[in-house]
């Protein structure tokens, strides 16, 4: 699949911004060292932003950031600011989160608790395999929160917080049941958060790039088995643990990439029962309600039923690698041996032109009136 268009509108650049300088630096250069530098001092000087209050400026140089590399640049580093750092000798309080992606269904209406029964099991074996790196001490809250209820909190607002209020913050992440809509499967995206104490000594400290672990298998036996009901199928599926600042971005992306699988495979069954081989258009569409997002629709069709469409929307934030989205997508559908799949090159509208109230699906129907200028690959 050749690359799709961004359909992210970045700002044109602006007035010069000391932050946004210095992330441009950092991506211009080849040398790493050089590129280590240049974060190095970005993280200070955001990190300086949080001691003095200035989240705004933080938040300024992310609104006119021009695209999705110095987006990215800038909320690693925000991220990473998130964390005070330790002086020698120092142990300082940490909030991480589990991101889990559960798939759910058997049963229309069944409801999983938002909370485990038996937490401490599950920090127990996080502990045995080592999964927090060097940590040896953390507590776990049992509650399963949100996405929304982990971006409420604020970078700066870690940044200031004493070692006393984040250690009281970690239970307060409010429980949220699923409810099973129907008895397909869905996915759902849930955290459990927790607080670690952090040596100064420590060697490694959970990140991004942590591989998932020995850990995640049984991991998932027991948390299925804490969330069991009765004609319901629970497999949840945990990614590694992660700072606070950085989980949520991390679950999103995880939770999009599972539920893309789960929509191909079931587009795929219902198209091959009924018409054949669809017709898959990969488009990337504008959004009318966020300029600096969009998404990359695909939507399964057929020649020989113009109602068949099944589609699934995959959005994108600022900071989204699209390259990489792309690549899965196109992955997954040629490990399906999908063949008629057609990239629309051009960005496509937000909603359908005729219809207003409607978002924009492409289908086969589009190809025959030549609505899209569209390429097969």
């Amino acid at each position: 699949m050749n690359t799709l268009p961004d359909p992210r509108r970045y700002p044109a650049r602006g007035e010069p911004d000391r932050l946004l300088e210095m992330a441009r630096a950092s991506l211009s250069t080849g040398d790493p060292i050089a590129r280590s530098v240049h974060n190095d001092m970005l993280l200070s000087a955001i990190r300086a932003c949080y001691a003095a209050g200035s989240d705004a400026e933080v938040a300024a140089a992310l609104a006119a950031a021009t695209s999705a590399a110095e987006h990215a640049c800038l909320l690693q580093r925000a991220s990473e600011a998130s964390e005070a750092p330790l002086a020698t000798g120092e142990i300082g309080a940490r909030l991480f989160a589990l991101p889990l992606v559960v798939v759910a269904g058997g049963r229309e209406g069944a409801t999983l608790g938002g909370a485990l029964p038996d937490v401490d099991a599950v920090s127990a074996l996080l502990s045995e395999h080592g999964a927090l790196g060097d940590v040896q001490r953390f507590s776990l809250g049992n509650a399963l929160c949100t996405v929304d209820r982990l971006e409420a909190v604020a970078c700066g607002e870690l940044a200031r917080a004493q070692v006393d209020t984040l250690a009281r913050l970690a239970p307060t992440f409010e429980p949220e049941p699923i409810v099973l809509s129907s008895a397909d499967e869905s996915v759902h995206l849930r955290f459990l958060v927790g607080v670690a104490w952090v040596s100064s000594e420590a060697k490694r400290w959970i990140g991004a790039r942590d591989p998932v672990g020995k850990w995640a298998t049984p991991l998932t036996h027991m948390i299925a088995g804490q969330l069991a009901q009765p004609n319901v199928t629970v497999l949840p599926l945990a990614r590694p643990p992660v700072p606070l600042a950085m989980a949520a971005a991390l679950g999103r992306a995880a939770a999009a990439e599972l539920g893309f699988q789960l929509f191909v495979g079931g587009a795929l069954r219902r198209a091959r029962s009924s018409t054949g081989e669809p017709t898959v258009i990969v488009a990337a569409h504008r959004s009318d309600d966020d300029a600096a997002g969009g998404e990359i629709r695909v939507t399964f069709s057929s020649p020989f039923d113009d109602a068949m469409c099944d589609a699934w929307r995959w959005p994108i934030g600022p900071a989204d690698d699209l390259a990489a989205i792309a690549a899965s997508i196109a992955g997954l559908l040629a490990e399906c041996r999908v063949e008629g799949v057609v990239l629309v090159p051009e960005v496509q509208p937000d909603r359908h032109p005729a219809r207003a109230h409607e978002r924009l699906l492409l289908t086969h129907a589009h190809l025959a009136t030549d609505a899209p200028q569209a390429s097969s690959h």
